[in-house]
């Protein structure tokens, strides 16, 4: 599954100007060329017509990045891509955490499984017993 992002989006992740993105994924650098796709997206100016948005396949952002070094300062990029890293880490240890907590439900939910499964031959049981209890007082009292 490729998944593209808009210049909006690339913006929100890097953390740049999105003016800048657009600048940048415009010149169609040969380094960046191969991760870019053209989309039809509605016109902000009219809803009718459409308009020819690049996008930025995810795997196109170090390039991208590369590119954007050369023209700002990298202090910002830096930090915003840190604090993606962090937010991923965090990520990653809830989802952990998730699947131990799924694994363990996973083998509560067995656990009930088979004592309902038990107490059903219990109740079979039962229900043998009184029908054989019944039928015994039935042919006691015929005697």
């Amino acid at each position: 599954m490729e998944l593209y992002l808009n210049p909006s989006d690339v913006a929100e992740v890097i953390g740049v100007d999105e003016e800048i993105i657009r600048q940048t994924i415009n010149r169609k650098h040969p380094d960046i060329e191969p991760y870019l796709r053209v989309s039809a997206a509605p016109s902000e100016d009219d809803e009718e017509n459409t308009e020819a948005i690049l996008q930025l396949r995810i795997d196109g952002l170090a390039p991208l990045i590369t590119q954007l070094s050369y023209n700002i300062p990298t202090d910002d990029i830096i930090e915003n891509l840190i604090c993606q890293i962090v937010h991923i880490a965090y990520l990653r240890e809830t989802n952990e955490k998730l699947e131990l907590d799924i694994s363990e439900l996973k083998e509560k939910i067995n656990a009930l499984h088979e004592e309902r499964a038990d107490l059903r031959v219990q109740i079979n049981m039962l229900q043998e017993e009184k029908s054989k209890s019944w039928v015994d007082r039935l042919f006691k009292s015929g005697d």
